[in-house]
């Protein structure tokens, strides 16, 4: 567990042109201690320059076994920090974080963000991720940019993403599909609207198979960057 833990404040961007590179560890928070949790990762990753990206600490629910998760994001070739880090820094948050944390997590992953629309995500904490297997990447990909597009207008201020899965992740999964929302109800309503015009309609008969393997929700409790 430490060692993972030592991992985990390195990088997601945000946009539809630079594929940048994520990494998403969960963790399992003891009951009463969510705050501890919170007061710890802002004051290892507050206050610090970022290369590019940068990382956030979100809850997380309907996943089994995660109640949290850390997710690290930016450009490969200019990653991580500016200030480096030293060992003494990453034993001391690695041992305060294990005190709070259960020993188990899961599904950890690195993979590459392959579209992302702009938006204001300040204001847009909610999330729904879907994991899924797609069997056809390439089409894939041009049905959801195709989609993402159309869907600008209901979107507004609000983001929605395609990351796709290259080490861990949900076993069997290799896709994310991400839209964020003011709240749970307001991704609800997003996601009806969305569903309910012709462009949606063409992006399911033109993407090629794919299985939803699952679905939970995620709330950025911090961010920095």
């Amino acid at each position: 567990m430490k060692k993972t833990i030592f991992l985990l404040a390195l990088l997601f961007s945000f946009s539809l042109i630079a594929q940048g590179s994520l990494r998403i560890y969960n963790l399992n928070v003891k009951r009463g201690y969510e705050s501890s949790v919170v007061e710890t990762f802002s004051d290892f990753a507050g206050g610090e320059k970022w290369k590019s990206g940068g990382v956030m600490l979100q809850s997380v629910g309907f996943k089994n076994g995660v109640t949290h998760r850390i997710v690290v994001f930016g450009d490969p070739e200019n990653w991580g920090t500016e200030r480096k880090r030293s060992d003494e820094e990453w034993a001391l948050y690695g041992e305060r974080m294990s005190n709070y944390t259960y020993p188990n997590t899961v599904d950890n992953a690195m993979g590459s963000i392959l579209a992302f629309t702009e938006g204001d995500w300040k204001k847009n904490l909610s999330a729904r991720v879907y994991d899924v297997k797609v069997y056809e990447p390439a089409k894939f990909k041009k049905a959801w940019d195709k989609n993402a597009k159309a869907a600008e207008k209901i979107l507004g201020d609000r983001r929605i993403g395609l990351v796709s899965y290259e080490v861990g992740g949900t076993p069997g999964a290799t896709h994310g599909l991400v839209i964020y929302g003011k709240s749970p109800n307001d991704v609800q309503v997003t996601l009806r609207k969305i569903q309910k015009t012709k462009a949606f309609q063409e992006y399911i008969s033109s993407r090629g198979k794919v299985d939803y393997i699952q679905s939970y929700t995620t709330n950025t409790v911090k961010r920095f960057q």
